[in-house]
């Protein structure tokens, strides 16, 4: 099952992107009710996919805006991590450069020497 989840971004702007809903208990993917109650009127949740059948079911219950922000911040954490390694590789590859530049240049100078001589 899938939920779709707004992700914001630093300009406010919304884009939609697809959250797997969790398993239960049970091990199975599970299932988004709503409740229908006063101190919860249309409030969604995710819930075992067998609670309203008549078959035993597990007592899996998890707020479907709850998982949506927790799976936002994980997705930021794992975006903040991968820009991080970038960063990190981007300065690694720009301080090789400059060393592999230096070398170069200092070859360049002996060679200049040698034809000068």
């Amino acid at each position: 099952m899938n939920v779709y989840s707004g992700m914001g971004s630093s300009s406010g702007t919304r884009s939609q992107r697809r959250t797997t809903a969790p398993r239960c208990k049970c091990g199975r993917p599970s299932v988004v009710y709503t409740f229908k109650t006063q101190r919860n009127p249309n409030r969604a949740f995710f819930g075992c996919h067998n609670f309203k059948e008549k078959l035993p079911y597990c007592d899996f219950f998890r707020w479907v805006d709850d998982f949506v922000n927790d799976s936002m911040d994980l997705e930021d954490w794992r975006m903040n991590k991968l820009e991080l390694n970038n960063t990190k590789a981007e300065f690694k590859l720009n301080y090789m450069n400059m060393k592999l530049n230096d070398k170069l240049q200092v070859k360049l100078n002996e060679h200049e020497m040698k034809i000068r001589e």
